[in-house]
């Protein structure tokens, strides 16, 4: 597309949903640069915004205004008074930012392209923080700012989250979901023997990105049993996609479910937040193998939600929690 082209299309959308008028090439090109630096003005905005319990207090992420390194900041309701909780320097002390592959694959996935203290989360009585960074994960007292790493080992931590009792975090780490107590820093690999097509606790590359769905496991509300997926794609189609901004590099390996081909088998399985055998929840998942979205939330059952691939039927599932065994308790048909 030619690129005066492209910002008069451009202007003439902004002018269509009733942006003020622009004059002239100079002002065009000024207008687009910002546009760019500024990620389509959304940097500099708070975001990811959590309230305390009280409702007192509400912790924020936050760029600059030309930059994409968020920092955690804390505002008081009463006041509106405003302080910096924590940023990525102070975290890592001065070292680089590193992030894995997968993890990298994953923020793509849910379009964040923020850096620094990119997510949080606060416990539900609003005493701790937990923060990613770099691979590695922090607890951070809010009361003190007291703050404490956890012991991960070598690989990257993903999609960290508390338990509900704030007691306890778990993660995955090189393909396998791991647990740790707070208390007394115990950290216990709830799975192992992971390899690079068998994974326990990620969610696939098709639920991710097609049904908006990021995590693969989940928390009891009583904090004593974790749900988690296992992906086996060993069937899935190998690819390898080159970076065209770093041509030097070797293109990374993939496996990608195109359409019409394999995609990857999904299971789910039941177990002690101690470990121990777990129990694998059971549904029909050759007519349906689409794990959509899984709910457990307090004083009411666990429930899953299961497609068809040619996702035309749509199963909602009651789990029984003691034997796998699972219940229709709704469904859907579009032709």
């Amino acid at each position: 597309m030619n690129g005066r082209w492209a910002n008069r299309l451009l202007l003439g959308l902004l002018l269509a949903a009733g942006a003020a008028p622009i004059q002239g090439g100079q002002d065009d090109e000024s207008f687009l640069r910002r546009y760019a630096a500024t990620y389509r003005f959304s940097l500099g905005r708070p975001t990811a915004i959590s309230l305390t319990p009280a409702g007192d207090r509400a912790l924020f992420l936050r760029s600059g205004p030309r930059d994409f390194v968020r920092s955690l900041y804390e505002v008081d309701a009463a006041t509106g008074a405003e302080r910096l909780l924590l940023s990525a320097e102070q975290l890592l002390q001065g070292q680089a930012e590193q992030l894995s592959a997968e993890e990298l694959a994953r923020r793509e996935r849910m379009r964040l392209a923020a850096r620094g203290i990119a997510g949080y989360e606060l416990s539900r009585d609003g005493a701790r923080i937990l923060v990613p960074l770099s691979g590695r994960l922090f607890v951070v007292e809010r009361a003190s700012g007291a703050t404490r790493e956890l012991a991960i080992g070598q690989a990257a931590a993903l999609d960290p989250r508390f338990s509900p009792d704030g007691n306890h975090v778990a993660w995955v780490s090189a393909g396998d979901l791991h647990v740790a107590e707070l208390a007394t820093n115990q950290v216990r690999a709830l799975t192992t023997g992971a390899t690079d097509t068998l994974t326990r606790g990620l969610a696939e590359f098709v639920a991710q990105e097609e049904m908006d769905r990021m995590h693969g496991y989940w928390w009891s509300p009583e904090s004593n049993q974790i749900l988690y997926q296992e992906t086996d794609t060993a069937a899935v189609e190998l690819l390898e996609i080159a970076d065209p901004a770093r041509p030097e590099r070797p293109p990374q390996a993939w496996r990608y479910p195109r359409a019409g081909t394999r995609n990857a088998s999904v299971r789910l399985l039941l177990s002690a937040r101690t470990g121990g055998t777990p129990r694998e929840v059971l549904w029909d998942r050759e007519a349906f193998p689409y794990l959509a979205n899984v709910c457990w939330e307090a004083n009411a059952p666990l429930v899953i939600l299961v497609q068809n691939r040619a996702q035309t039927v749509l199963r909602l599932l009651e789990v029984d929690c003691d034997d796998g065994t699972t219940r229709l308790l709704h469904e859907e048909t579009d032709e």
